[in-house]
């Protein structure tokens, strides 16, 4: 069985990374793109100026469809492409992915979505209350939405899956999610910098565009082998005894 800790996993998640790097970085490249059709979508319709800093008269007067077809595309399209990315990671930890996979939630949209949503409102209700249940839950249901698609599991019992597979090794998941905030913050900061002013919006988006392509694949990866690790480990150790049954 192979090793369940945050090192294995990111080292797991380097190899499929590098072995296949076009694969899984034509994944970002089409989340890139949705997440400027999305930036597109908000300036178009006078939610926001775009890029930062530029003023125009159709800013001050909302297209109540270009919002709709915004609100369309980030609480359905994107939640399904980010899902499928974490899938085709997943196949590329197995060795066995196409850029095709990438797709594998828009056939099972309600049991992906029910499963994204839940697991998003459990994690905010986490932190309302406390930091810890907060962040316990996360470690808990982080797999959901990647069981909803990798075993067609409806979203409750998507819910329930992950918190058997993930249950003894928060620790472990908890360092993995670490090295990741770590990733979060730098984002951040580059996003404060350009709320700020002390940056260009150009730049700005070079660099987070630039950490993504490295860094998103590899932690997508390793998310992805502690998934199948946990989900291998939880099967062996509940696999009927030959012995037993005799």
């Amino acid at each position: 069985m192979r090793k369940c800790t945050a090192g294995s996993w990111l080292s797991e998640g380097w190899r499929a990374f590098s072995q296949h790097r076009w694969l899984l970085l034509s994944g970002v490249l089409i989340l890139l793109v949705v997440s400027l059709l999305q930036q597109l979508l908000e300036r178009w319709g006078g939610l926001i100026t775009f890029p930062p800093g530029t003023e125009t008269a159709a800013a001050s007067s909302p297209n109540g469809f270009l919002l709709f077809m915004d609100y369309f595309v980030s609480l359905v399209i994107r939640p399904l492409l980010d899902v499928g990315y974490q899938f085709l990671a997943l196949r590329a930890v197995r060795d066995e992915g196409a850029l095709g996979d990438m797709l594998a939630p828009f056939r099972l949209p309600l049991p992906v979505l029910g499963a994204y949503w839940l697991t998003h409102i459990i994690m905010a209700l986490g932190f309302l209350l406390l930091v810890i249940p907060g962040v316990i839950w996360t470690l808990r249901y982080m797999f959901s939405p990647l069981l909803a698609v990798d075993k067609r599991r409806g979203a409750l019992k998507a819910l329930g899956e992950s918190r058997l597979i993930t249950l003894g090794y928060s620790r472990s998941l908890l360092g993995l999610g670490l090295v990741y905030l770590g990733l979060f913050l730098f984002l951040g900061g580059v996003g404060y910098l350009l709320v700020e002013g002390l940056v260009r919006w150009e730049l700005a988006l070079l660099i987070s565009s630039g950490v993504q392509l490295v860094f998103k694949p590899w932690f997508a990866a390793s998310f992805a082998a502690a998934y199948r690790d946990l989900d291998e480990a939880f099967r062996t150790a509940n696999q009927p005894d030959p012995e037993s049954d005799a």
